[in-house]
């Protein structure tokens, strides 16, 4: 059985962006091969799955991220022994009401060109794991400057960001741990399986303070912070960071202060 949950609705976020977080059983036979016209990425969270993307046959594990643009042919499956669990992030947003016990509303139109996933094909290839602290999973050049995915790692007492605004969403998914935003004049916790939006314009930070590490995955829409990130992890490995990593970044204002500060 299928069971999920919708963290982020079109209504919440002028139809830019969409979030599901869906749960799959041993052996699910998946998607028959389709494309529609926004992009899907699939963040997966427990167990392993297995995805077609055009011709190409991947195979990701936990903290492993598969992006779909919009009109591209692909399937998701899991041939595996046991369940799995992932984020499914949608831009623009709108196929969450797919997953409405009974939906009321229209969603996108989703186009089926193939059959499912062969339970016994091998993959081509594992996709990448993140390591510790902040990774860039999907950039701008990636996804048409649609939307940008990072995986972040928060060790316990890290105060985070001062108080700031900026013209582009984000939406906070935590993995592990919980963190404490500040959205405008109110604090909020978010825990393990939840989300935190922001949309573009509303002040924001966040801190951990819960004496244990912490790990969330951010959404961006538009796209283009994910260099400021990457920055980020260059510099702490001691390296130059990348091309792409060294265009404009959007334009972040302080406004206030740190939580606690």
């Amino acid at each position: 059985m299928i069971e999920s949950v919708v963290l982020l609705r079109s209504e919440e976020s002028a139809d830019r962006v969409a979030a599901i977080e869906i749960r799959v059983p041993a052996g699910w036979e998946g998607t028959p091969l389709h494309h529609h016209a926004f992009d899907e990425a699939f963040y997966v969270l427990e167990g392993e799955l297995t995805l077609r993307l055009g011709d190409e046959l991947v195979s990701a594990a936990p903290g492993a991220l598969s992006f779909a643009p919009g009109g591209i042919d692909h399937a998701v499956a899991n041939p595996g022994a046991s369940g799995a669990r992932y984020l499914l992030v949608c831009t623009p947003g709108g196929f969450e009401r797919y997953f409405d016990p009974s939906p009321t509303e229209p969603y996108p139109e989703t186009t089926v060109v193939g059959p499912p996933i062969d339970p016994g094909a091998v993959p081509d290839r594992a996709l990448p794991l993140p390591g510790e602290g902040v990774n860039v999973l999907l950039r701008s050049e990636q996804s048409s400057g649609r939307v940008s995915v990072m995986d972040n790692t928060v060790p316990a007492g890290v105060k985070g960001p001062f108080l700031h605004t900026h013209d582009f969403d984000e939406g906070f998914y935590l993995v592990e741990g919980e963190i404490t935003f500040q959205l405008g004049d109110d604090l909020v916790v978010a825990r393990r399986g939840e989300l935190a939006f922001v949309p573009g314009g509303v002040p924001h930070t966040f801190a951990n303070r819960s004496g244990q590490p912490a790990r969330f995955v951010i959404v961006c829409t538009p796209a283009g912070f994910e260099r400021y990130f990457a920055r980020i992890a260059a510099k702490r490995a001691g390296e130059e960071p990348p091309e792409w990593a060294l265009q404009e970044i959007p334009e972040v204002t302080r406004v206030g202060p740190q939580i606690g500060g």
